[in-house]
């Protein structure tokens, strides 16, 4: 496995030819099936690439795509809340801390933004997701759970992570 410095993995906004690597992800339901939502790039192309969302590609070095992630700011009751909706690493660069690193710093990011509180939706059948998340700090919301059960998110576990000490 080739040493990868965190120094050397970095953001930037998709592009056209972004496309024809999402779709390669999108059809790996085996390895990346938990984070794409085991759903078809087409099927969800519109909402990744048009406001609200942000997405971004996760580069490695010059142009060497390492991963994606998508998500969205909300102000709810006041407060600025995020939900990260994706992210994914390529089965090439998994295991190497990019996936920390990118959350950390979209955390960093969050932060100082004035975000309270960040969200994410894990598979309860995704046992290592579930792990990557605590590890971050993040934590089942069952309040959340109970929320959102109405939207059909059955099978799927709501976690969240709060930036400064305000109540959401």
């Amino acid at each position: 496995m080739e040493e990868i410095s965190l120094h050397d993995i970095s953001f930037r906004s998709i592009n056209p030819p972004d496309m024809a690597q999402l779709e390669k992800w999108y059809a790996m339901t085996d390895e990346l099936g938990y984070a794409t939502g085991f759903k078809r790039l087409d099927e969800v192309r519109e909402k990744l690439l048009s406001y609200p969302m942000t997405s971004m590609m996760i580069i490695h070095g010059e142009e060497q795509a390492a991963g994606f992630v998508c998500y969205e700011l909300k102000n709810l009751n006041g407060k600025n809340v995020a939900w990260i909706h994706i992210l994914l690493v390529d089965p090439a660069f998994q295991n190497r801390g990019i996936g920390s690193w990118t959350i950390r710093k979209l955390l960093e990011w969050f932060e100082s933004m004035d975000t309270a509180a960040v969200v994410v939706s894990v598979s309860e059948q995704n046992h290592r997701g579930l792990k990557f998340w605590e590890n971050l700090g993040f934590s089942r919301s069952l309040d959340l759970e109970r929320i959102l059960s109405g939207f059909g998110t059955k099978g799927i576990v709501i976690m969240k992570r709060y930036l400064e000490r305000r109540c959401f």
